[in-house]
């Protein structure tokens, strides 16, 4: 039987992660309805910039992982290898979905309001692989198994029963520290965009990315023996890039104003 509390937390966290980026949409398009339309339009370009490269990166991990090089080196330095190049991977194919969604968004009228939006979409789609869809289908095969219906896969159904509430909230809680991160990396990269600066456009997003993707691949590496142990060390490294992101998007909220640099946002706090 999958228990109550279990079932509850399913669709809690589901509408906690819609209400999460629904918030943020609405206040932009009440601070931009009176200049401009479209938001709807990029927040469908963010979504379907995650779906093509989330299909490109599913693509490029198989091949990666069949590379024949692979086969000469012991198991740790494969692990370490293979961690890399997939880091280089995702990183390249978010940074060309958010970069493709902004460019699209912005051909018609020059918009920061619309390229801050296309990371909404994109989160959104983040979200709506990792939590929506996953959740709403366990809380459905859970009504199945605990009405004595379910006729699927044992392996399904024991893993939905040993679901605890532990891994439902913390699975909620990366995919919201991922929605701030992604929507504040198309926020800055849109600044530049819009300011004719799109070779620092790409290095921004790159590099972020890049070192978030990498500290998250060595830590798993590092705890690789403890899921657990695994588990917290990648919420705390998200949870203070998602503190900077916030503060990023903290000052254009107030201000309207980007900065890419979260230390510069905090010493002006400070003074």
């Amino acid at each position: 039987m999958v228990s109550t509390i279990n079932m509850v937390l399913m669709v809690v966290c589901v509408l906690v992660s819609i209400a999460v980026v629904a918030v943020p949409y609405l206040a932009i398009n009440k601070r931009s309805s009176a200049l401009e339309t479209g938001l709807p339009g990029a927040i469908g370009y963010g979504f379907l910039g995650y779906i093509w490269q989330y299909v490109l990166y599913m693509f490029g991990g198989l091949l990666i992982t069949k590379l024949p090089v692979l086969g000469k080196m012991n198991d740790v330095l494969q692990m370490l290898v293979v961690n890399l190049l997939l880091t280089i991977l995702t990183t390249l194919c978010t940074a060309a979905a958010l970069y493709w969604g902004i460019y699209l968004t912005n051909q018609k009228q020059i918009s920061i309001y619309r390229s801050a939006t296309v990371g909404i979409g994109f989160a959104l789609g983040k979200i709506g692989l990792d939590l929506i869809y996953p959740y709403l289908y366990s809380f459905y095969l859970a009504l199945q198994i605990n009405g004595g219906s379910y006729k699927g896969d044992a392996d399904l159904k024991t893993s939905i029963i040993n679901t605890t509430a532990g891994s439902l909230l913390s699975g909620t809680y990366k995919c919201l520290l991922m929605f701030v991160i992604i929507f504040a990396l198309a926020l800055v990269m849109g600044h530049y965009y819009i300011g004719k600066n799109k070779k620092t456009a790409w290095i921004y997003v790159l590099c972020s990315y890049e070192v978030i993707m990498l500290l998250n691949a060595i830590l798993r590496v590092v705890f690789r023996n403890s899921e657990t142990l695994s588990n917290i060390s990648v919420m705390v490294v998200f949870t203070f890039v998602a503190a900077a992101a916030g503060l990023i998007l903290y000052r254009w909220f107030q201000n309207n104003e980007v900065e890419g640099n979260p230390l510069v946002i905090f010493q002006s706090m400070k003074k």
